[in-house]
């Protein structure tokens, strides 16, 4: 029995098929695979992120009640060292935390001056983990809060 010569012809194609089919996917899941490993990275400079906020958000209210307690900053520049090495455990040894508060006085029509602070908080860390900014080659993250007591 003869076979037609366009079966003949066939012979292979399927394995082809099936190869371009196995690379396509490859290709595919190689893609899936980087952004998944871009996801984790900018997720955990995110939580970094998160921890710094909420150690500015810490100093800014150990700074208010120091000044709602007493009326007076006894060391308004001075980050809390307790703080500091909290900075330090969870956003490595390169974070830092600054404060620098300037005292204003506001004086009303009719009584004496109120002293008033205006405070700058500014959190850096290694934030290499985090989307690259073209203008940031030393990858540091940096968070500045301003806050008035």
């Amino acid at each position: 029995m003869k076979t037609p010569t366009s079966l003949r012809n066939q012979r292979g194609v399927s394995l082809l098929e099936v190869l371009i089919a196995m690379l396509i996917l490859a290709f595919g899941l190689l893609g899936l695979i980087a952004l998944q490993m871009a996801t984790l990275r900018n997720n955990q400079s995110a939580f970094d992120r998160s921890r710094a906020v909420m150690a500015a958000y810490s100093v800014a209210d150990i700074k208010r009640a120091e000044y709602l307690a007493t009326g007076a900053l006894s060391s308004p520049n001075s980050f809390p060292e307790d703080l500091q090495n909290n900075l330090k455990e969870h956003l490595g040894e390169s974070a830092e935390g600054e404060i620098e508060c300037e005292e204003t006085t506001l004086t009303p029509a009719m009584g004496d001056g109120i002293s008033r602070y205006t405070c700058t908080i500014t959190i850096t860390w290694d934030d290499s983990l985090g989307l690259q900014d073209k203008g940031n080659e030393d990858n540091a993250g940096r968070l500045t809060t301003q806050v008035q007591l």
